[in-house]
């Protein structure tokens, strides 16, 4: 472990004799008996990009809350340019002090044009009747600004996301922003994508913007920051000038412990006489088509592709989510028809899907119902759910799954990105799967979490689980997997030894830079 890991710091290095955007001192944040934040004090420097670190669960996000004027603190205070912050509102927060945040659930009117959301609250004209050619005029001329090639006129809805993004970075300078927080920009885009953001950031770097940044991706961290702040359980544990670190240091300083590089997964050898535990014949269905593979038990299989690949359709149809238009799939050597989720279940395939929050969580259920739901029949009688039985049971797989939570019974909202990954995933273990499918199973989750659902694949797979996983993070899927089939255009183009591929064999496949197999 590293001295940053081993005790907190306020400052490994003195700061540049440049003028402070945000100085935080003494912020606490308490919920009921949780305490989110605890005594947090480090400075922003003006004009700089500043990246925050930290697990799940470290406090990033109650931060984040209070600097955009979303919460207050319990304790302690914030100052921006010199100016304490009294009154926590975003309104209030944005136009006095210029502080502004990206947040990941991005907060855009769809139905309307980039010129309505970018001038949003400062349109030209009369309040009631803004001008709407002086609206498309001045959101042209501040785009052009940004190097941002955008209709002014165009709906948002009609943007990718990443674009999207880049209109709410728009509407902050449209309304002054001085200081502009980023969380997890990246965490749903592709790589040109994401280019295309730091192209942005460079130019308002070089404006005098001051951005603080919260990414879980070391390389995007080392590239951008010239500062890095961490928070691990709710206190400041360390602070570096970019130069005067590295990324094994900031993730040991993250949580707690040197973690190293992730090992590779050895030690599979496929049985050629093992009867396939999912076999995918000549599946078809929307985006994806003649896709046919095999998966035994006890292996974990990959999937690669790009974002239009087709892979999480087919992923959607093998578990039933989505109707396919042909082909077939087994489950242990017998044909699975009619496939549908409340099936899937009854046959023992389980499905992890990449959207968390819209497709994974029961937002308004507890921690405790969303591990245990799909249990809910075992534990019922004459239509009556033996609670203490049914409360028991999840407990017990929450904490196998080392989901950390104050009690069952709190929101699963409440929990941190990691967390709320585990719980979905003890949830689906619980029915003791005999085919586990698994998309993006480690984004927006930290690399303590990471560690930990990958040492809990690892396991499973020991144990004779056969396991699908889908990943558009190369360096993942060469790290959890025995085999990976790469799509392309909706085919399956290439099945690979991950022991022989590298992330440049796998893409030339995926961009289809060589015929098809």
């Amino acid at each position: 472990m590293t001295a940053a890991a081993r005790k907190p710091a306020t400052a490994v290095a003195a700061a540049p004799a440049s003028r402070t955007a945000v100085s935080v001192r003494g912020l606490s944040r308490s919920f009921g008996p949780v305490r989110a934040l605890t005594d947090v004090s480090f400075d922003v420097p003006a004009g700089e990009v500043t990246a925050l670190l930290g697990e799940n669960g470290a406090g990033k996000s109650t931060l984040l809350k209070i600097l955009a004027g979303l919460q207050p603190p319990s304790e302690g205070t914030v100052s921006v340019f010199g100016e304490e912050v009294t009154s926590f509102d975003p309104s209030s927060v944005l136009d006095r002090h210029g502080v502004a945040i990206v947040p990941q659930e991005l907060s855009l009117l769809p139905d309307r044009s980039v010129a309505e959301n970018v001038l949003s609250g400062v349109e030209p004209g009369h309040r009631w009747f803004p001008s709407r050619r002086r609206m498309l005029e001045r959101t042209g001329e501040l785009l052009a600004g940004l190097d941002l090639r955008l209709d002014p006129a165009a709906p948002v809805r009609s943007l990718d996301l990443a674009t999207q993004q880049l209109v709410v970075v728009a509407r902050s300078v449209a309304r002054g922003c001085r200081v502009l927080i980023l969380d997890e920009p990246t965490a749903m885009l592709t790589p040109a994508e994401a280019e295309r953001l730091f192209a942005l950031m460079d130019s308002l770097k070089a404006a005098g913007t001051t951005m603080l940044y919260v990414s879980h991706r070391m390389p995007e961290v080392f590239r951008l920051a010239d500062h890095i702040q961490v928070l691990r359980d709710g206190a400041h544990v360390a602070s570096w000038r970019n130069a005067e670190t590295t990324p094994d240091q900031a993730v040991a300083a993250m949580v707690g412990r040197e973690l190293g590089q992730f090992a590779r997964r050895t030690g599979y050898r496929t049985d050629p006489e093992a009867r396939p535990a999912l076999k995918v014949s000549e599946l078809s269905g929307r985006r994806h088509r003649e896709v046919s593979f095999e998966v035994r038990p006890g292996e974990i299989l990959g999937v690669a592709g790009l974002p239009d690949s087709g892979r999480v359709e087919m992923l959607h149809n093998i578990f039933g989510g989505e109707k396919g238009t042909g082909g077939g799939v087994e489950l242990l050597g017998e044909s699975y028809d009619g496939r549908n989720p409340i099936a899937s279940v009854d046959r023992r395939l389980a499905f992890v899907p990449g959207e968390r929050r819209a497709q994974g969580l029961l937002t308004t259920m507890s921690v405790g119902e969303n591990v245990g739901v799909l249990t809910t029949k075992a534990f019922s009688r004459l239509g009556l759910l033996r609670r203490h039985a049914f409360d028991r049971q999840a407990a017990e797989q929450a904490g196998r799954m080392r989901v950390k939570t104050a009690t069952m019974g709190q929101p699963i909202t409440s929990l941190s990105g990691g967390n709320q990954q585990k719980a979905v995933l003890g949830r689906w273990l619980a029915i003791n799967p005999d085919v586990l499918i698994l998309d993006e199973p480690t984004r927006g989750v930290d690399v303590g979490a990471k560690a930990e659902i990958y040492e809990q694949l690892f396991t499973l797979a020991e144990k004779g689980l056969a396991i699908l996983c889908s990943s558009s993070d190369l360096p993942e899927l060469l790290t959890l997997t025995d085999r990976i089939a790469v799509m392309s255009e909706g085919r399956v183009v290439g099945i690979v030894e991950t022991s022989e591929a590298t992330e440049e064999s796998i893409m030339t496949l995926a961009t289809g830079a060589v015929p098809a197999a």
